[in-house]
C-alpha cells in the first residue's frame, strides 16, 4: 500500500475551539451550523474533532444545531447528485426507503452526520429537510416540523431566528445557507416547489406532496450573500484553514426579504 505524506500542518481541537472564540462564537449561545470538513483541512479525529470543539465553544448553557436534510429520499426523479435513467424510475420508487429520524444518514457531510449521532443530540422527523441539535433549547427547536414550506414560518428555522440564533458558515458559503430558504418563505414573492416523497400512513406505504420553497441553484443566495458581507452585517475570519463567517439570523432574515421583495 502506498503510504500518503500530509504537507499541511495539523488542525487540533484546541485550534477549532481557539479560532472559534476569536472569531466571535461565545458561550452560551444557539448556533447554527453549515460546514465542511475538507475545508477546515488535516483535522486530527476527524470530523468527532469538530463536533466537540464546537459544543465546547458553547458550553453546557448553549446550543449547537446541524441540518441534517435527506434529500435521497425524495422523488428520484428529482435527485441532482444521481441522474436515474427513465427505464428505472419506477423500481428506485418502489423500494426507496421511508425516512427514519434514528437511522437515516444525512448526505450534508461529515460533521454533521457525526453530530447527528452524538450522544444527546435531538432530530425533527421532516422526511427532507431535518434538523439535528443539543442542548438547553434543541428540544424546543426540533419538536415539531411541518411538511408544507419546512423550511418556513412553524418550522425549526422559524424558532431558531425568535431565539436569536447565530449562524456559521464554516469553509462553505451562502448558497449553503438554510436560514436564506426561511427569508425567501417570508417574502412577499417566493419561488415555490411541490416536494415528493414515501411516508407511512398506519403502516401503508404511501407518497405524500407538499409545498416548498423553491431551490436557489446559486442563482440570488451568492448574490444576496455577498451585499450582507459588503454591508458589514458579519464577521469573518478562518477556523483551521476553513474561510469563515459568523453572523445573527435575526440581522440577515431582513436583509434577505427585502432582498427578494425587490427582485422577484
Amino acid at each position: 500500500m502506498d503510504r500518503k505524506t500530509l504537507d499541511r500542518p495539523p488542525v487540533s481541537q484546541t485550534r477549532v475551539r481557539r479560532d472559534l472564540a476569536a472569531l466571535g462564537v461565545e458561550p452560551g449561545t444557539t448556533l447554527v451550523v453549515h460546514s465542511s470538513l475538507t475545508a477546515i483541512g488535516w483535522v486530527v479525529g476527524g470530523p468527532q474533532t469538530v463536533v466537540r470543539a464546537l459544543l465546547e465553544a458553547l458550553g453546557e448553557e448553549g446550543t449547537l444545531v446541524l441540518p441534517a436534510a435527506t434529500p435521497q429520499c425524495a422523488d428520484p426523479a428529482t435527485w441532482k447528485d444521481l441522474r436515474v435513467p427513465a427505464e428505472h424510475l419506477q423500481q428506485v420508487r418502489d423500494h426507496l426507503p421511508v425516512f427514519d429520524p434514528r437511522t437515516t444518514p444525512t448526505p450534508l457531510g461529515a460533521v454533521p452526520e457525526a453530530f447527528r449521532t452524538w450522544p444527546g443530540t435531538l432530530r425533527s422527523d421532516h422526511p427532507l429537510e431535518s434538523v439535528c441539535a443539543r442542548g438547553p433549547a434543541a428540544r424546543e427547536i426540533t419538536g415539531e416540523h411541518p411538511l408544507a414550506f419546512s423550511e418556513g414560518p412553524g418550522s425549526p428555522f422559524d424558532r431558531l431566528n425568535r431565539l436569536d440564533a447565530w449562524v456559521l458558515l464554516l469553509g462553505v458559503g451562502f448558497n449553503r445557507c438554510t436560514a436564506l430558504h426561511y427569508a425567501e418563505s417570508l417574502a412577499a414573492r417566493r419561488r415555490t416547489t411541490t416536494v415528493r416523497f414515501p411516508a407511512l400512513d398506519n403502516g401503508r406505504r404511501v407518497w405524500v406532496e407538499a409545498p416548498n420553497v423553491a431551490d436557489d441553484d446559486d442563482v440570488h443566495f451568492p448574490v444576496v450573500g455577498a451585499r450582507f458581507l459588503a454591508a458589514g452585517r458579519a464577521r469573518q475570519g478562518a477556523v483551521g484553514e476553513a474561510p469563515s463567517i459568523l453572523f445573527r439570523m435575526q440581522e440577515l432574515v431582513p436583509f434577505v426579504v427585502d432582498y427578494f421583495d425587490a427582485v422577484l
